[in-house]
């Protein structure tokens, strides 16, 4: 199985506690190969990768994309977000030919169980496969020129077909697509990806990508906000929040900030305190905000519609400050 992640050096701890918890839930795979899109990793953080990947006897392979950045001909701003997440739309070129399927990852996630399955996955033509966002706001979906019910999905966990990528020269056409939006997207390649292979995306259960915020939406809410989880019975929809094959700590509520009350956090902790960067500090002074976001946590528990309208007033605020900018 090949798995992909990208990361800078500021990432590379977060990348390496995720990498343990890949490998640790994995032994039964037989093969697996990691590449890691390296912008900037240094020696140390390198060699506690290898050490990850020595003690389970798989194999590491990095890959310098620190001038990938040059691939994009034109003038682009990634609205906050680091441009390393720009790197992956260009994976054809980086990754050998017989690769021809492969899984990416994002840092922030822990895998918590195996995820081979997703190697026996029939594509059917599609270009990946993916697990739907819980909720995109008609504005932000407009944004990309998708209509209030299109489905958007999240690329935190991406499985990509590479044959059909290569085959259609996915990376020109996502290039032309950047181009013709002038260069800023609010989700910059999650958005390329959705608008690029609408149509051909391949829906994945949402054990696979499950949001640490996931849990404080009520089933029946859930349910209605998107038709695409497995929500159809309520004991199974417990035990994929109870034991997630992935758990993907987007938001602001990340477990390695000190006073968070992710309800994953446990699991992150469990792998940070078994990894070579166990020493390194949790980020300091936030202890208010993440009071402030659990409080909104608990909030959404008891009001959801609250949390959609908080998240559609923000977001779309979040995209046009960093317009002016």
């Amino acid at each position: 199985m090949n798995i992909i992640y990208a990361s800078n050096n500021a990432y590379a701890g977060y990348l390496g506690i995720s990498m343990l918890s890949l490998f640790d839930n994995n032994r039964d795979l037989d093969e697996m190969t990691v590449y890691i899109l390296s912008q900037g990793i240094d020696f140390g953080n390198t060699q506690k990768l290898c050490a990850i990947a020595e003690q389970f006897k798989r194999k590491l392979i990095f890959i310098d994309v620190s001038e990938f950045q040059k691939l994009i001909p034109f003038t682009f701003h990634t609205s906050g977000f680091n441009p390393i997440v720009l790197s992956r739309l260009f994976l054809c070129r980086y990754l050998p030919e017989e690769v021809e399927r492969v899984l990416y990852l994002d840092c922030d996630i822990i895998v918590n169980a195996s995820v081979g399955e997703l190697d026996k996955i029939d594509f059917r033509h599609n270009y990946v496969a993916a697990v739907p966002e819980l909720y995109m706001p008609a504005d932000k979906n407009a944004l990309i020129g998708f209509a209030a019910d299109e489905t958007y999905y999240t690329a935190g966990v991406l499985l990509v077909n590479l044959s059909v990528w290569r085959s259609l020269d996915l990376e020109t056409v996502f290039m032309d697509y950047y181009s013709s939006m002038n260069g800023q997207l609010l989700y910059n390649d999650q958005d390329i990806i959705n608008y690029c292979c609408k149509g051909k995306i391949l829906t994945l259960n949402h054990t696979y990508n499950v949001s640490a915020n996931l849990p404080y939406f009520p089933r029946y809410f859930v349910k209605k906000l998107q038709p695409a989880y497995d929500t159809s019975a309520a004991r199974s929809y417990k035990q994929i929040l109870k034991r997630p094959a992935v758990i993907h700590y987007m938001g602001d509520e990340r477990p390695w900030i000190e006073g968070n009350y992710n309800k994953y956090r446990k699991q992150y902790e469990y792998y940070y305190r078994r990894s070579p960067w166990k020493e390194e500090p949790l980020v300091q002074g936030q202890r208010l905000y993440m009071l402030c976001y659990h409080i909104l946590n608990v909030i959404t528990l008891i009001c959801p519609w609250f949390r959609i309208l908080f998240s559609r007033l923000i977001g779309i605020n979040k995209f046009r400050w960093f317009q002016k900018k």
